[in-house]
């Protein structure tokens, strides 16, 4: 009885863990791909085949250029996406996105893939 708990617990872990974790999957970027398209190509350049140019002028960065800064990775991705930067003092700061927790999981799995 104990060893099948111990079991459980591990078995629990290790799922709760590799859920937790960014960009594992190819789906993930693919569908990362389409949300980042969708919504954040609205500002940036999110991909050479998104179907519009951004509409701000000059555009945001572009996925491609964050992916490439050293300091970027899943967790301080996931704290910008969670915060305005945008107000009185910076007017033309990135808003907050408004994403689910499961499309900003995608779009970021995607902006990592970008890194070369």
């Amino acid at each position: 009885m104990r060893t099948a708990s111990t079991w459980l617990v591990v078995f629990s872990m290790a799922v709760g863990s590799a859920w937790g974790q960014e960009g594992n999957s190819a789906d993930d970027v693919r569908q990362g791909h389409q949300v980042a398209v969708t919504i954040c190509a609205i500002c940036h350049v999110a991909a050479a085949d998104q179907p519009k140019p951004p509409i701000r002028r000059p555009p945001a960065p572009s996925f491609e250029s964050i992916a490439q800064r050293k300091d970027i990775n899943a967790e301080s991705l996931r704290n910008f996406l969670a915060t305005t930067h945008a107000g009185v003092d910076n007017p033309r700061g990135m808003p907050k996105p408004e994403l689910a927790d499961f499309q900003v999981k995608l779009v970021i799995a995607y902006l990592l893939s970008l890194r070369k």
